[in-house]
């Protein structure tokens, strides 16, 4: 028994150093390059670089009052609103617009109902003879030319009736061949009366 026990330990002894150890190598750390911190640790070394803040050049500010450059079309661009027309009173008579001077060959006549567009209608009257025979009034003008004579022009506007709101209105606009306003009138009429202007031809 003893026989076999020591051949067991000599055989364990000769397998041990039978087994080839193992071989090393020489491995070489690199050096930290030079300019830098060596202060931490090899793996997170500290570093030199400072963090800077700029303060921008202009400091911004925040308005909270919530201006805006947009318009409000509700409020800077009104419509204008047309009155009613006055109820009938003394519009019953044919009624006189004045006297002009001019030495243009052609005048330029316009009318538009200033207030209430509710179906205004007239007719232009030159020299007694028919120039615009039936012409609804609206609230955008309307031009037309009139060829004067020499001297006594008789220009008449005849309301052909009132609209649903009385009494016929409407506004006349005059300028000569360069654009120029000569004259500026509102007319108030009742159905079947006339305005008169006078235009005298030089």
């Amino acid at each position: 028994m003893k026989k076999i026990v020591l051949s067991f330990l000599l055989l364990s002894g000769f397998l041990i150093t039978a087994q080839e150890l193992p071989t090393t190598t020489s491995r070489t750390i690199e050096p930290v390059p030079s300019g830098t911190s060596t202060s931490g640790s090899m793996l997170f070394p500290s570093t030199t670089e400072k963090k800077t803040y700029v303060r921008p050049s202009e400091t911004p500010t925040i308005d909270m009052t919530q201006k805006t450059d947009l318009l409000d079309p509700g409020v800077k661009f009104k419509g204008q609103k047309f009155k009613t027309d006055r109820a009938p009173g003394n519009f019953v008579n044919d009624t006189y617009l004045g006297e002009l001077r001019t030495g243009k060959e052609t005048l330029q006549m316009t009318l538009w109902d200033p207030r209430l567009e509710d179906g205004d209608r007239v007719r232009i009257w030159l020299n007694d003879e028919i120039l615009i025979t039936d012409m609804t009034l609206l609230n955008a003008s309307q031009g037309f030319n009139i060829i004067l004579k020499d001297g006594f022009n008789k220009i008449e506007i005849e309301a052909l009736n009132q609209g649903y709101s009385a009494p016929n209105t409407s506004g006349i606009v005059i300028r000569d061949e360069d654009g120029t306003v000569m004259e500026q009138k509102i007319c108030m009429i009742n159905a079947g009366v006339k305005s008169l202007l006078i235009v005298i031809k030089e």
